[in-house]
């Protein structure tokens, strides 16, 4: 599947398992990808963390910046990568940073999401977004908020309890980056739910087109400061060590 973006066409991989929780790991699917995209042997293409823990293409092996992003759920793995469109200095692989940032989030509930489960990922105006609905409404829009902020998660490399914290989505009329801390109006992102045939999941794509290098920031709008603990689960930690 190719989606285009002004940043650029993205190309999403999803491979589904033979049994209900056999998975292909987000790290080989992303190093398969790669190796396609650029014509290399199956195998051949080398994956590292960036500085923000996302994976990364590993710098000298000829090929050109690349954003990279992976996720699963139960046996289907989802990835995306996007190769963003050559910049004026003709930058090589040694370059890292592409100017774009990309996650993706893949999920499933057969159900409607529990009360406490509602409380603690989504904000107020994120949950006043889903009463009123029936049951399967309230169960798909949070899945659709879920995804959406687990996408953005990966895309900045956050953990995912900040993201929890400092990230609102709006689904109306159309699911957007409401709120990134302290920053009501975050520019240049973009949210796209994504269908994969034959499959119940939800999925959700988030591009964000910078104008300026990343920072490392660390201002949080909560007062608690960013989680330092390692039992913390990292939303960019690939490939998961569970389903």
């Amino acid at each position: 599947m190719r989606v285009p973006s002004a940043a650029g066409t993205v190309d999403i991989w999803w491979h589904t398992g033979a049994g209900t929780t056999e998975a292909v790991s987000g790290r080989g699917l992303l190093g398969h990808a790669v190796a396609v995209h650029h014509s290399r042997r199956a195998g051949s293409v080398a994956l590292v963390r960036d500085p923000l823990g996302r994976p990364a293409v590993r710098p000298g092996q000829g090929l050109p910046p690349l954003r990279l992003t992976a996720a699963h759920c139960g046996p289907v793995t989802v990835a995306a990568l996007i190769a963003p469109a050559p910049q004026p200095d003709d930058r090589t692989d040694n370059d890292t940073d592409t100017g774009v940032d990309l996650g993706i989030d893949i999920e499933f509930l057969p159900g409607p999401p529990a009360p406490v489960l509602l409380r603690y990922a989504l904000g107020p105006t994120e949950r006043a977004a889903l009463t009123g609905g029936s049951a399967a409404a309230q169960r798909d829009g949070f899945l659709r908020l879920w995804t959406a902020k687990e996408a953005v998660a990966k895309a900045l490399g956050w953990p995912l309890l900040r993201t929890l914290v400092d990230v609102d989505i709006s689904l109306r009329p159309r699911p957007a980056v409401a709120r990134i801390g302290k920053d009501t109006s975050p520019r240049g992102w973009y949210l796209l739910p994504l269908g994969l045939p034959g499959l119940p999941h939800t999925v959700t794509l988030a591009i964000r087109h910078r104008d300026r290098a990343p920072v490392l920031e660390s201002s949080w709008s909560s007062p608690a400061r960013p989680p330092s603990s390692p039992a913390v689960p990292a939303a960019s930690a690939w490939p998961s060590p569970t389903p």
